[in-house]
């Protein structure tokens, strides 16, 4: 069993850190935040030397890692993807540079709905190179679900194992679905996730919150929390999208944004009903005990809550009437609750295989991760609302609206260069618009 480990990580939950090395390090999506934390979590172990840092890290330290022994454990969410490639090559040829133990855990592919492969030869080729990697260096390769090691299959890679998110078993073993049942009305409170690439039902995000005044939209990319603080609006396929400060989710203070994967969770407790794209943003949900339904967009979703048999409904078939009362009623948990110790065997299975220790055994509470979490300080910036005041809140706001002004200057002055081009050329004597008209005199 290996005694020194590394374990790749966004931002550390452990030590919270300034909103600026925030931004930049917790990757597109906030959800990466839930996943990273619940690896961190199994692999911290008493007696074990476990050292967490991000890819860059990794990648830099690679001489370090192989000189100290450290077997190199890295969670990834839908890496064969193209605009992924650069990425996926750069760990490839670290990986290659490796002499240690390297463990996967969790990585999917980015499929249509119906789970049509849409990658690229070049996809293909650095999916080859990365399996060929990893199997030179431990016996399989974790992935998400039954669709992403279909694909690996047909790339020619049998050493494959289903063994899902790692977020789902954050709790370990406790994993229970609240009993109460939601009174749907105006004190509902509903927590909704989106996707801005994702079509949304004409009046389906305002009649969530006529329905239910108390909803809180939980924004998770980089351009929201930008967007939500003063600057440029997100680019949506959907108008119903929380895209700017306009939109009423932001407008009316309806927004939250999380930076800290435990406080995130723990949040969750208090809504009644969960909604929305997001599959971490649904999986924060469940861990702590509150119903969520996902609408899945994709194969990466969808494969997801196929394997934890997470309640959802397929965006194609969402309508305007699909209320968060209606999906609720249309969830059935008990398959998640009563399956959940078999996927959690499978997966600590898949550790020990790798000869990696894990605490998947112990309640959540007594893990060595979870006492260090109880210990940190939960200070200002760890949850960020439109009217937050925290001086670093309030510094990103500027540098947001200030970024805005000049996105919008920039744009004003390219709009009167080519009034002034097309002006020129109408008068322009070689036979202009404006010249033509006053021959016509």
């Amino acid at each position: 069993m290996s005694d020194r480990i590394y374990v790749r990580r966004y931002v550390d939950p452990l030590r919270p850190p300034s909103m600026g090395v925030f931004r930049s390090g917790f990757g597109r999506n906030s959800g990466n935040l839930i996943f990273a934390a619940s690896a961190q979590r199994t692999l911290t172990v008493d007696g074990v030397d476990v050292e967490t840092n991000n890819l860059n890290t990794l990648m830099r330290s690679v001489d370090r890692l192989n000189d100290e022994g450290r077997h190199v454990v890295i969670p990834l969410a839908n890496a064969f993807r193209p605009d992924y490639l650069p990425q996926l090559t750069a760990l490839t040829q670290a990986i290659e540079r490796l002499t240690v133990p390297v463990t996967i855990l969790g990585v999917g592919g980015q499929f249509a709905l119906d789970g049509t492969v849409e990658t690229t030869d070049e996809v293909d080729e650095a999916a080859r190179r990365f399996m060929r990697a990893i199997l030179a260096r431990g016996p399989a390769l974790g992935v998400r679900g039954e669709r992403t090691a279909g694909y690996l299959n047909s790339l020619g890679f049998s050493e494959v194992d289903v063994i899902g998110c790692p977020s789902m078993f954050l709790r370990g073993g406790d994993l229970s679905i609240r009993d109460t049942v939601p009174t749907f009305g105006k004190q509902t409170k509903v927590s909704l996730n989106l996707t801005p690439s994702v079509p949304i039902p004409a009046g389906w995000v305002n009649d969530v919150f006529k329905r239910h005044p108390r909803t809180e939209y939980v924004a998770q990319d980089r351009r929201d929390l930008d967007a939500m603080l003063g600057g440029p609006a997100v680019k949506a396929a959907s108008p119903e999208y929380p895209s700017s400060v306009l939109h009423r989710a932001i407008r009316d203070n309806h927004t939250v944004f999380h930076c800290h994967a435990p406080t995130w969770i723990d949040s969750m407790a208090d809504r009644d009903f969960t909604v929305g794209h997001r599959i971490h943003g649904n999986i924060t949900s469940l861990l702590a005990g509150t119903p969520a339904h996902v609408i899945v967009h994709d194969s990466r979703t969808r494969e997801l809550c196929e394997y934890f048999e997470i309640p959802h409904t397929h965006v194609s078939a969402q309508t305007r009437e699909h209320t968060p009362q209606r999906l609720f009623e249309s969830s059935d948990y008990k398959p998640l609750i009563a399956n959940h110790p078999e996927r959690l065997a499978r997966f600590a299975g898949f550790l020990e295989r790798h000869g990696l220790r894990h605490v998947l055994d112990l309640p959540a509470g007594e893990a060595p991760f979870d006492r260090a979490v109880a210990q940190v300080e939960v200070r200002p910036g760890l949850v960020i609302r439109p009217r937050s005041s925290e001086p670093e809140i309030l510094d990103l706001r500027a540098w947001n609206t200030a970024r805005a002004a000049h996105r919008d200057i920039a744009r004003a002055t390219a709009r009167i260069e080519e009034l002034e081009t097309r002006l020129a050329a109408a008068e322009s004597p070689r036979g202009g618009l404006l010249s033509r008209l006053r021959r016509t005199r």
